[in-house]
């Protein structure tokens, strides 16, 4: 059985010529004063959003040190995700409810659990340097 892959990574490449970058500031500041051009875009299709968000975030960063060529990098998620990462604001709201219902009743044993949070519309997501990534090790109180 061949696997499906319902998220789509979009990559859009810009450069810039060395003689628009101005010298010795943040790659932020970097990027608002310099004039960029689309260069190309590619898409990559990913087994789950998860795994969109975990690719997009390291790309993003491998670019961080160039200064002629940035990405802007989006995943978009499709209709019916339950992945967190996917939902809105008061989807993600009814889906920590639903999680705390079922841990408050697994006990009980005519509990039926509420159906899955899901998405009622592609979602696109968009990915900068600072999001975080799901499967990044988890630190401890002290950032360890």
């Amino acid at each position: 059985m061949a696997a499906t892959f319902p998220t789509t990574l979009v990559i859009m490449y810009f450069v810039t010529a060395p003689v628009n970058v101005p010298t010795g500031q943040p790659k932020d500041i970097q990027e608002q004063n310099a004039n960029w051009t689309l260069q190309t875009t590619s898409q990559i299709q990913t087994e789950d959003p998860k795994s969109c968000l975990s690719i997009g975030i390291k790309m993003t960063k491998e670019f961080l040190p160039v200064n002629t060529s940035t990405i802007r990098v989006y995943c978009i998620c499709p209709v019916g995700s339950e992945e967190k990462v996917c939902l809105n604001r008061e989807e993600l709201q009814k889906a920590t409810l639903r999680e705390l219902d079922i841990e408050r009743n697994k006990d009980v044993t005519t509990f039926r659990a509420p159906a899955p949070v899901k998405t009622d519309s592609p979602r696109l997501l968009r990915i900068g340097p600072d999001t975080p990534d799901p499967f990044a090790p988890k630190k401890d109180s002290r950032g360890r």
